[in-house]
């Protein structure tokens, strides 16, 4: 099994103390990392210098921003990240936790050794350069102040014993910045992320996938959950959309499949408008006081009508249609029908035109009526094109 190796300005230099940057560029991109860590004194120090443009992700937890971080606790499930120095910083129940951080990495800062600070007991403190500098000072001014061999010896053998006391800590400083760049190799081949095409189902990882390398990564598309292999299971490490929480009335954010469902059902429902004709106390003949404007092309789906309190006799209406509220024609081939001693009508009458333009006017016109009967109401169902 190959295993993707380590970016090679990581190796080529002669003073293995560096800072080291990538370009983000298709020549020299960022990595994509995984780093698994446990929280110690509330932080997280990364392995790599993030890139803020793409930002750090947590499964389960929000980032929240510098002006929220300094005003108030950290929650549970929130955290901050400087992206500077490549610290997260996280709530206090997050103590000796073990988390999963995925980023990409533009680089590392190794400091140089005239940088690495030599503390002596006291107050003063001297750069490691420093010290050898002065060494090599000390040695010129003894040779050329005395004639005294023994005393110009005995003033080398000190001043070169303070020399190697120097070079001894460079020397242990590089074995430690050498050391620290092997773990940052190791961190590099093990948290790797290659990224594979999506699979439908977490059961279709393993069939279409079945002698991955180590950071394969792959996404499953009905739970949006990501897979890398780590070079024996498959491990869960991150889920699209899982550090942006469901939108609010204040705030931004996804969509709930059960707020689609209901769009769903709320935009078919907005394709149908219904004119409603209220004729108020006892229903006198002729025609009636509400004419209504239709502001949508439409198609007329039904009419249907129904009173308050029934009568003796039937009570017929008619629905008529204008386009400048002079000419008047009917939209049914007999009028709508109450029967005596019903409550709604017969529906024996059928459409002659359902085809509605835009402003056009509707009106009801009673044909016959009973004084014994009240309130009529007429709805007329219209689909909106």
């Amino acid at each position: 099994m190959t295993v993707k190796k380590q970016p090679i300005n990581y190796l080529e230099f002669n003073n293995p103390i560096h800072i080291v940057w990538r370009k983000g560029t298709p020549n020299d991109p960022f990595v994509d990392r995984l780093d698994i860590t446990r929280v110690v004194n509330q932080r997280v120090a990364l392995l790599e210098i993030p890139d803020e443009l793409h930002r750090v992700r947590i499964a389960n937890m929000f980032e929240v921003n510098y002006e929220k971080f300094i005003k108030s606790s950290l929650g549970k499930n929130e955290f901050y990240c400087d992206y500077t120095n490549g610290f997260i910083f996280f709530n206090t129940d997050r103590e000796a936790e073990t988390i999963s951080i995925v980023y990409k990495g533009r680089g590392v800062i190794l400091y140089p050794s005239n940088r690495i600070i030599h503390y002596d007991g006291t107050d003063s403190t001297e750069t490691l350069f420093k010290i050898i500098e002065e060494a090599k000072t000390q040695i010129q001014e003894l040779i050329g102040q005395t004639a005294n061999f023994e005393e110009v010896l005995d003033n080398m053998i000190v001043a070169t014993n303070l020399t190697k006391d120097a070079t001894d800590i460079v020397l242990e400083t590089n074995d430690k910045a050498l050391q620290h760049i092997e773990l940052i190799k190791d961190a590099y081949e093990t948290t790797v992320l290659i990224y594979q095409p999506f699979v439908q189902t977490q059961a279709d990882i393993a069939k279409k996938y079945p002698n991955p390398h180590v950071g394969w990564t792959v996404q499953v598309y009905d739970t949006g959950i990501r897979y890398r292999w780590n070079g024996k299971d498959w491990i869960p490490i991150d889920s699209l959309g899982g550090n942006i929480p469901n939108a609010t009335d204040k705030y931004d954010g996804l969509m709930s499949k059960e707020h689609y469902i209901k769009m769903e059902d709320i935009s078919v429902e907005t394709d149908y408008r219904t004119i409603v004709f209220i004729c108020p106390q006892e229903v006198l003949q002729g025609v009636q006081d509400p004419h209504v404007v239709f502001p949508h092309n439409g198609e007329i789906l039904d009419i249907e009508a129904f009173v308050s309190k029934k009568g003796t006799v039937a009570t017929e209406i008619d629905v008529e249609l204008s386009k400048d509220f002079v000419n008047w024609s009917t939209i049914i081939n007999s009028p709508v029908t109450i029967k005596a001693g019903n409550y709604k009508d017969s529906r024996l009458h059928k459409l002659t035109k359902a085809k509605v333009n835009k402003n056009d006017v509707f009106r009801l016109n009673v044909v016959t009526f009973d004084n014994d009967t009240y309130n009529l109401t007429v709805n007329i169902k219209i689909k909106i094109n």
